[in-house]
């Protein structure tokens, strides 16, 4: 069961939405990809090898038994590795990430992205990232030329972008009237009054995201590599007590063949 729990978190941690996939674009970095899939692989062999260990149990065979053992605490080693990397990803996942959103936002974001792969990739990955953290460009609020206002401003996007009076991707926008959202539609506000005064750009637009991604990035990547570290820390503990387990019946099974000998 503690081997299936760490296969379903590992792959959940993976395949959601804005999960580990999408992650590595953004930040430049497969730590935190190669960690996940870490977490699966040891999570998989454990559920496997609960089989073989049962198996082993019932037979009082001392070769399954010391195989049993022996890949366990291989397992224990790879898990200990995933739960390092989730620490380790976790202090150090700040250093340069702002840099790279704003290259990637600037030159990759929604340019060329029928023919160009990386352009397409992390074009999906700021999508996901908008939709499922409900913010828009990199950093600072609604006021912020950074936030919103960063795709008219400083991307290439801006020149290959569909609709006259658009100012942001779909991507920027919650449930609601996308037109209002995007530009399209008059609003004496963000998004349509990019040159505007202060006092427009402070008129809420309940459908537009005009918070930046920064910092909300940076508390998406802790909280998983929390679930991560924690996970590849608490299986193990079951791990050592199956090793130990499966030894001592190892050295128990030798004892009843020694008796059958005598």
């Amino acid at each position: 069961m503690v081997g299936c729990a760490a296969l379903g978190i590992g792959i959940w941690l993976l395949v959601t939405d804005f999960g580990a996939r999408k992650v590595t674009p953004i930040v430049g970095n497969q730590l935190y990809e190669v960690t996940t899939y870490l977490l699966i692989a040891g999570g998989g062999a454990v559920a496997l090898l609960a089989f073989c260990g049962c198996c082993g149990t019932i037979r009082e065979d001392k070769c399954v038994l010391s195989f049993y053992g022996t890949t366990l605490a291989i397992v224990l080693i790879v898990l200990g590795a995933a739960c390092g990397l989730a620490f380790f990803f976790r202090s150090e996942l700040a250093h340069k990430i702002q840099d790279r959103m704003r290259d990637t936002l600037s030159v990759n974001y929604g340019y060329d992205v029928r023919t160009n792969t990386e352009n397409r990739r992390i074009t999906e990955a700021w999508d996901a990232m908008q939709r499922q953290l409900e913010c828009c460009g990199v950093v600072g609020n609604v006021t912020s030329f950074d936030s919103w206002m960063y795709f008219m401003s400083k991307t290439k996007w801006s020149g290959v972008k569909k609709g006259p009076n658009r100012r942001v991707p779909d991507s920027c926008c919650a449930p609601g009237d996308l037109n209002m959202c995007i530009g399209e539609a008059e609003f004496h506000g963000p998004p349509r009054f990019f040159h505007g005064h202060r006092e427009d750009l402070r008129k809420t637009n309940p459908y537009l995201y005009t918070n930046g991604c920064y910092d909300r990035l940076i508390d998406h990547l802790k909280q998983y590599s929390a679930i991560v570290g924690t996970v590849a820390a608490i299986v193990p503990l079951f791990l050592v007590f199956g090793i130990v387990i499966s030894f001592c019946l190892c050295a128990r099974v030798s004892g009843y063949a020694q008796e059958d000998d005598v």
